[in-house]
């Protein structure tokens, strides 16, 4: 025992009381505190808002010796990297003396028959949850000493239990409270610095576990990635945004340094703390603490998480580290790292101290929860697998006082809106998918890129076949969008035909939805340019070798024109925001601008160990058996990852050595192929693969080379060995001939097993198999060895005919079967219908093509795919001609197939509201085709432009003329000689319904509805009967019977709930929507009304998003609120007026005017009034006598003189005396 001077006593005693008066108490009742002065330490303890107690101060021994803390470094950095040999039992030693060393901390603390022991068990009575310990000194030895080990035999180790357990600084008093922060959401600056290039750790080491913490969190969280991660930038962020962020996350290097003055010029000091940032080219930039404590002195930031290695270890000046100087700043609490951390301990721990802080916990606490995290979950990664690491230790909190960065959420109560909530909009788009494996490292090539396309927005990334470039730019896209590096990634391959005119509609509908298409190209393509030039997206060309065919020629695909498109765009794009990488096998020279060309090699050797662990599983191969020879042939693979998954599942059947041998063999004796971008390696695996396969498999496997991306089982043997029925189209004729025999469903099942077995194919689920885009071209040299490429040509055709009844017997207009079973079959096989489309292109046989596109077609109908059915339509009339006149001169087969795309764009112009585009392209049809001579021959396609032309005139409420057209349509279809296509019948049926309905005959709408349905009910076509169950809720609702239209509506939705198909949904809920507000439900009534909007807005679809608006417009002037329910008013108005639907326009005028007559906003109402009468007047005199008695109601309310002149100012004319004489006899 020492005597202390009472002067050192006050102090003491001052600093502590100031210490325990902003401590939380909401959750802890005991706090203890341990505070070394002068080589003494005293122990202090606190129950609830009590005056501190205190023990005496006692004579401070340090408990450790540079050998024991150079052990414990070991322990936790480095045996995980080397668990062999004897290495395994020295761990087992320390772990046992991590006990003792937490002994000798707990005996320097609370030593027993002392008072400090004694307030000790007091404090922890009533468990060690509700106590809280706090070391505080000023002494950097006793700062950096483990006490997080700290151990008693009765509690274990003490800081997991414990409630918080954090250090504290004896001569800093604590800063004002910071006030104003954001208080709905966690806000969090990532800093993620990567100097030393390929040696650096990886990338996503650390951020890709917080990010995958925080998707459970996520709408509670708002996370930023500095960029570029420069301490500039930094401070610019920081400043910026005062008071905006609760969290600064540094994941990077930090060290402290003992002589700084050895560094360069910028660091301080002798002995303080550092991190490391990039500068602009990537190179470390060293930062000292007092730097970083100049800089951000105002920037106002709560907490710093650090998870950069030492970030927490002091020099012998006070203050020296930065975990110490940032709470000099005024920050709140430095979580920091005193030793190097795994990424899978920073996934736990970090992730559960954002949960927690989410959630309303104070940042101890937060720690405390994190570190019992580690301790369940001990598993760390190593060379031997999986092994217990005790690393809970790692974590060190500096605080000065507690803090809560969001308030506990204390509503027991589930909001309902929270449950409503939709996933948000997908940032990627484009059809993109990862690999079988998910996506595997490549880390520093991800950095590498963002690197280069902050210099230069356009980099060429060019690797060999199979090495991972379309994996490369999928993960990198996603890891922008996760990190918000870019606020859309546009994905593009043009490995199945996208072109220029593909890559505009894109953008453009993904941005503008529906009211993209109302513009001409020209327009379209300037709206895009300037988009992208303004916003920080990202664009990316993948394959983009595919634009040249695959001779020695080099030909482009593309026409000269749309090569000048790309090249050209470019060129616009080059000083932009937009972000654009290009994947290639080789260099694109002709582009002609200045990209920056970044190579691809194979994967790093970690992440092709990575790879080939999840290769071992799925192939149930045990790692630890086989021998390090293994390592050699991952080398040898050159880490090529589609090499690794062909290669590496014969580790089940032979040796490494074995596999080596041969795989060297074929190295040495390998001829380079004419082709471009495939290495030897790769097809020396394949090869290896292909020659270990049975000799059947070899024979027949060549036959995929023939299709793209997937194929089903079914056709194969379809083709093969012909239909159940038959072999109608003698393709199994075709086959034999090809290759020399028939081969059944049992003979392609063991084919194909024994391939997905090889890793040569991937089964996606029972009979459909993906093929890797390398497997084709592959095949396809394996097909040129026994056949000619005419011969080939010829069984290409065979295979385009045979997807011609594909599309036939697949599309359910044609036939019988199940109508998801053929939509799904359609879907599919899309990837290779597209091929065999692109085939009868170049062959101009339009007879196939128009087939096939019909099939496609009324897929695209089906899910509502109008951009891409249009896009394809416009891309097929660029070749056949966009003047009927001159397709008239053609065969009948291109006929047809003008007069189908044209009707789809007629039919899109119907949807869109643009009446008068649809008229006009079904008038064109009706005039071609008037001649004698095509009315005969084209029959069914006259019959079909004149029932296109009754959807118009019902539209436009011509019902006369509508029925009219309706009718000759049928007449005319049942003159053509053996119809095959009933559901035509089945929608004119139900479109005389619906014109019925909308004139309120009722019976008649019944009755056609009921033949309509007779027809879907044959046809087995759910689709068609689900739309019957809509029109028939239409009319029940009309009825007044709303027991039964909210039957009919549900059922509706649940049919395209199942098929995931939300569009089709959208109409139900509007209808639901209609049912409830006129059963008064109102809320019910929003809340239907709001989910169809919701519908309608993620698909861009502004037309039917105005009902959506009128509707809530309608029910919140039920209910009063008149001002929200004006501003839904004038946004349907807006949306209304940019279409020209001029009715409704008219609709809301009036609405809209009621509103504000309620307001007493009379001049306003009777306008809205005046311009409502003017339209109705023009377009259509069904509702005039409404329009008259809500003028009439306005005139009483107002002098003729104010009547006069808003008439006046509304219509710029004089109201006509014979109207002013009607309202006024009213």
């Amino acid at each position: 025992m020492i005597k202390e001077s009472r002067s050192l006593l006050l102090v003491r005693e001052d600093f502590v009381l100031n210490l325990f008066r902003i401590c939380d108490y909401n959750m802890v009742k005991n706090r203890l505190l341990v505070n070394h002065s002068k080589n003494t330490i005293q122990l202090f303890w606190q129950r609830d808002q009590s005056v501190p107690r205190s023990a005496p101060a006692v004579d401070f021994h340090h408990p450790f010796s540079e050998e024991d803390l150079a052990e414990l470094r070991w322990y936790l950095e480095d045996y995980l990297g080397f668990p062999y040999g004897l290495e395994p039992e020295k761990a087992k030693q320390t772990e046992k003396k991590i006990k003792e060393w937490g002994k000798e901390l707990f005996k320097v603390v609370f030593p027993r028959s002392s008072k400090a022991w004694d307030f000790f068990q007091e404090a922890t009575r009533e468990g060690l949850d509700k106590c809280e310990l706090c070391i505080s000194s000023d002494d950097p030895s006793v700062l950096n000493l483990p006490w997080e080990l700290i151990y008693d035999t009765d509690h274990q180790f003490l800081s997991p239990a414990l409630a918080g357990m954090y250090r504290s600084l004896n001569s800093y008093a604590v800063r004002a409270e910071i006030t104003d922060l954001p208080e709905n959401e966690l806000n969090i600056l990532l800093v993620i610095a990567r100097p030393y290039g390929e040696k650096d750790i990886s990338l996503k080491t650390i951020a890709q576990p917080i990010l995958e913490s925080l998707q459970p969190i996520q709408n509670k969280v708002n996370l930023k990635v500095l960029r570029p991660p420069n301490f500039e930038q930094f401070e610019r962020e920081l400043n910026e945004n005062k008071g905006f962020y609760h969290i600064v996350h540094f994941d990077g290097h930090g060290s402290f340094d003992p002589n700084s003055q050895g560094l360069q010029h910028s660091l301080g000091g002798d002995g303080q703390g550092v991190l490391i940032f990039e500068n602009l080219n990537g190179t470390p930039q060293i930062i000292t603490a007092s730097q970083i404590a100049q800089s951000l002195v105002n920037c106002r930031v709560p907490i710093f998480m650090l998870n950069a290695c030492k970030s927490a270890q002091e020099g012998e000046e006070s203050f020296s580290s930065v975990a110490t100087r940032l709470i000099g700043l005024g920050a709140k609490g430095v979580v920091a790292m005193a030793y190097s951390v795994y990424a899978e301990a920073a996934k736990y721990f970090i992730g559960r101290v954002y949960e927690q802080l989410v959630m309303g916990s104070n940042l101890s606490e937060a720690v405390a929860s994190g570190r019992r995290e580690l301790i369940n979950k001990r598993q760390r990664p190593s060379p031997k697998g999986y092994l217990p690491l005790q690393d809970w230790m790692i974590p060190v909190l500096y605080q000065q006082e507690n803090y809560s960065p969001l308030a506990q959420d204390t509503n027991d109560k589930l909001d309902l809106e929270i449950f409503l909530e939709e996933p948000p909009p997908e940032s990627l788009i484009g059809e993109s998918k990862e690999g079988s494996f998910g996506f595997v490292g490549r880390d520093y090539d991800i950095l590498q890129l963002e690197r280069s396309l902050r210099q230069n927005p356009i980099v060429l990334l060019q690797g060999l076949a199979g090495v991972g470039k379309t994996q490369l730019a999928i993960g990198f896209s996603k890891w922008l969008i996760q990190t918000r590096g870019r606020s859309l990634c546009f994905f593009n391959s043009f490995e199945y035909g996208t072109n220029f005119v593909s890559v505009i509609y894109q953008v453009g509908r993904a941005i503008w939805g529906d009211q993209f298409s109302q513009y001409e190209w020209e327009k379209q393509k300037v709206a895009v340019l300037n988009y992208l030039k303004s916003q920080p997206c990202l664009l990316i060309f993948d394959n983009f070798e595919s634009l040249k065919d695959s001779s020695s020629s080099g030909k482009f695909l593309l026409t000269e024109s749309e090569c000048e498109d790309f090249k050209n765009l470019l060129h616009d794009l080059q000083g932009g925001k937009t972000w654009i990488l290009i994947t290639s096998r080789k260099e694109e020279t002709w582009l002609e601008c200045n990209y920056t060309l970044q190579k691809l090699s194979g994967l790093h050797p970690k992440d092709a160990e990575n790879l080939a662990s999840k290769i071992f599983k799925n192939a149930g191969i045990d790692r630890a058996k086989l021998s390090p020879k293994y390592l050699e042939l991952l080398e040898t693979l050159s880490g090529n990852p589609l090499a690794l998954r062909v290669i590496l599942p014969y580790l089940k059947r032979f040796t490494p050595e074995e596999i080596l041998e041969s795989i060297k063999f074929g190295l040495e004796s390998f001829q380079e192929s004419s082709e471009t971008g495939k290495k030897n390696s790769l097809t020396v695996s394949l090869d290896y693969s292909f020659s270990k396969l049975s000799e059947k498999t070899q024979l027949h496997l060549p036959f995929l080379a023939l299709f793209t991306a997937r194929f089903n089982i079914s056709f194969l043997c379809n083709f093969s060995h012909g239909f159940d029925g038959g072999d109608h189209l003698k393709s199994s004729e075709d086959y034999r001939e090809f290759f020399g025999e028939k081969i059944t469903k049992t003979d392609w099942l063991a084919i194909l097993s024994e391939a997905n077995q090889s890793g040569i194919l991937s089964e996606l689920q029972h009979g459909l198999y993906e093929l890797h885009p390398v497997l084709p071209w592959y095949l396809h040299q394996k097909l040129l060895q026994n056949h000619t490429p005419d011969e080939i040509g010829k069984i290409e055709n065979k295979i385009l005919i045979f997807y011609m009844f594909h599309g036939i017997a697949f599309t359910p207009e044609y036939n019988g079967s199940s109508t998801e079973e053929a939509y799904s079959a359609l879907l599919f096989e899309e990837p290779n219908m597209l091929r065999y489309m692109s085939f009868a292109e170049q062959n101009k046989d339009w007879d196939s093509l128009w087939t096939v596109f019909t099939g496609l077609g009324s897929l695209y109908n089906r899910l509502g795919l109008w951009d891409k059915f249009l896009l394809l339509g416009q891309q097929l009339l660029k070749k056949l001609g966009n003047e009927f006149s001159s397709i008239l001169s053609s065969d009948e087969k291109a006929i047809n197939l003008y007069i189908f795309i044209k009707g789809a764009e007629a039919s899109n112009a119907v949807r869109l509201g643009n009446f008068e585009k649809a008229r006009r392209i079904n008038q064109e049809i009706l005039d071609g085709l008037s001649h004698p001579n095509y009315s005969i021959l084209f029959k069914e396609k006259i019959s079909t432009a004149k029932f296109n032309l009754g959807i118009i005139e019902t539209n436009e409420r011509d019902f006369d003329e509508a029925i009219k057209h309706c009718q000759e349509a049928i007449e005319l279809y049942e003159e053509v000689e053996s119809p095959d296509n009933t559901n035509f019948l089945s929608s004119v049926y139900a479109q005389l319904g619906i014109i019925s309905r909308l004139k309120y005959d009722f019976n008649d709408a019944l009755i056609y509805f009921d033949e309509a349905m007779k027809i879907a009910q044959e046809r087995k076509d759910s689709y068609k009967e689900t739309e019957i169950h809509y029109e028939l809720a239409e009319i029940y609702r009309m009825q007044g019977n709303f027991h039964l239209a909210s039957e009919y509506a549900l059922k509706v939705i649940e049919f395209y709930e199942l098929l995931r198909e939300p569009y089709k949904m959208a109409a139900a809920y509007d209808l639901l929507g209609m049912l409830s507000r006129s059963q008064k439900d109102y809320q019910k009534s929003i809340f239907y009304y709001r989910k169809a909007l919701q519908i309608y807005e993620n698909e861009g679809d502004e037309y039917n998003a105005s009902d959506e608006y009128q509707g809530l417009g309608q029910v919140l002037k039920e209910l009063g609120q008149l001002e929200e329910s004006i501003a839904y008013f004038e946004k349907a108005l807006e949306i209304r007026r940019n279409f020209e639907e001029w009715r409704k326009v008219a609709a809301t005028l009036v609405e809209l005017g009621g509103a504000l007559e309620i307001q007493q906003n009379l001049a306003r109402a009777l306008s809205c009034y005046i311009s409502a009468f003017a339209i109705d007047f023009e377009y259509g005199r069904e509702f005039i006598t409404i329009d008259l008695e809500n003028l009439a109601r306005l005139l009483k309310s107002l002098d003729e003189k104010s009547f006069k002149e808003i008439w006046q100012k509304t219509t710029g004319q004089e109201c006509p005396q014979e109207v002013y004489g009607i309202l006024v006899a009213q």
